[in-house]
């Protein structure tokens, strides 16, 4: 088909334009990723500085955690290390692919994951420089729930800013996946 043969496109028949991804994302992402990771910090620092016999409220109580959740792969600290350094790039992969340009909460969820991630991936990788504390090197923790005050007879393990920003970040994820059916046959 020639030129002359194709037909006239105005204002009024051009397709429009696809709209540009907004990198407005950024503004926030990276404070929010940033103030997780920092928090995380500054409250492992302030509370392993404490004297040993400092006297603490009831919810603080400062242990640390050589594996991951519930201590799981505890007995080996290095290959912890070589998970987390290998789990961080694949979750920057996976919200820079499938989730950077979702929305808003989708940006959340993974500064929270993210900046949780940083903060124990710290303290495993700085271990090794770390004093010990009560003989041990890992990730510190200190936030304990004692779930015996509702009749439960469980002791949960402890935590600390960083878990809590990678839960909170999960828990959002989960709740949107219910809010967004898939299509049909996807």
């Amino acid at each position: 088909m020639s030129a002359i043969d194709q037909p006239m496109m105005d204002a009024t028949t051009r397709p429009p334009a696809a709209p540009a991804p907004s990198p407005r994302w950024a503004l926030w992402f990276f404070p929010l990723m940033l103030a997780v990771l920092v928090a995380d910090q500054v409250t492992k620092y302030w509370l392993f500085s404490l004297p040993r016999d400092a006297d603490l409220p009831r919810w603080l109580e400062r242990t640390i955690n050589p594996g991951v959740a519930w201590g799981v792969f505890g007995d080996s600290p290095q290959a912890v290390v070589a998970m987390t350094l290998a789990l961080i790039p694949l979750l920057v992969w996976v919200w820079w692919r499938h989730f950077r340009l979702a929305g808003r909460i989708e940006n959340v969820a993974f500064a929270l994951i993210l900046g949780g991630a940083l903060g124990n991936a710290w303290d495993r990788v700085s271990a090794p420089w770390r004093p010990a504390f009560d003989g041990q090197r890992g990730v510190r923790d200190f936030i304990f729930i004692d779930l015996n005050v509702i009749g439960i007879d469980y002791e949960w393990p402890n935590f600390n800013v960083a878990d809590s920003g990678i839960c909170v970040g999960f828990i959002l994820l989960v709740l949107l996946s219910w809010r967004h059916p898939r299509p049909a046959g996807g």
